[in-house]
């Protein structure tokens, strides 16, 4: 059986990248955590042969640069949630 978990698009409005990415309401948590996952192991995997590093050392690099790009996108979106509130 197969199930659509997730949809991504990217759409390129005068230079400015817009992302669309769709749930599958009927996907369990599980499911959707997987497919992220397993996606990110992936593009590991990948970065491994392309780089010709080890995986833990690939591993490290690209935990923290996760880290680091969801707290800068957190923060942008608190921002702008904040000037929403004052305007």
């Amino acid at each position: 059986m197969e199930q659509e978990i997730l949809t991504a698009k990217v759409t390129n409005i005068n230079n400015d990248e817009q992302f669309n990415i769709h749930i599958n309401g009927k996907a369990k948590q599980n499911e959707v955590e997987f497919v992220l996952v397993r996606s990110m192991y992936m593009l590991l995997t990948h970065y491994t042969k392309t780089n010709h590093i080890p995986f833990e050392k690939a591993l490290h690099e690209y935990s923290r640069a996760i880290y680091a790009q969801i707290g800068a996108m957190h923060d942008n979106e608190m921002r702008a949630m904040s000037h929403e509130d004052t305007d």
